[in-house]
């Protein structure tokens, strides 16, 4: 198992143009890092580098496989993001399903049908669901006073 910094670093160290951008030294800022891979993704794409792209893949579906809770969320996360990102761009989302692995595959067709199901939710409400969907509940208020009495 490899924890969210070692797959960070290793997306980082297989496609060096990632680190142009300052969201990769912010552990935190995972829509940033997203984004990024998304827009890395998508150029791969659109430059015909259908190796790399494979590779970007194969290296998410390792992160699945292999990867913490918190690696498995990123790419759950990151999965959604392409979608958003894709569903607003000229590409056509589904050109990317060749690429993924059986594991990527299991999300992206969930995300997908949970974004038909939402299809007649208004979009605000649509995204708070799928967002809700996507990332692990946080502890309420109420669990955490509990914990610490």
């Amino acid at each position: 198992m490899f924890d969210s910094k070692a797959g960070m670093a290793d997306l980082v160290r297989a496609f060096p143009q990632l680190m142009s951008s300052q969201v990769w030294t912010n552990a935190a800022d995972y829509d940033g890092q997203w984004l990024e891979m998304a827009r890395l993704v998508i150029g791969l794409y659109q430059q015909e580098n259908y190796v790399g792209l494979q590779s970007a893949f194969d290296r998410l579906e390792d992160c699945l496989v292999s990867g913490t809770a918190d690696v498995r969320s990123w790419v759950t996360g990151f999965l959604q993001s392409l979608q958003d990102v894709t569903n607003w761009s000229s590409s056509n989302i589904e050109v990317f399903v060749r690429f993924l692995g059986p594991n990527c595959r299991r999300i992206w067709e969930t995300l997908n049908v949970i974004r038909f199901d939402l299809a007649d939710c208004p979009i605000l409400e649509a995204e708070v669901l799928m967002w809700r969907v996507v990332h692990p509940k946080a502890p309420s208020c109420d669990n955490t006073a509990k914990r610490m009495s």
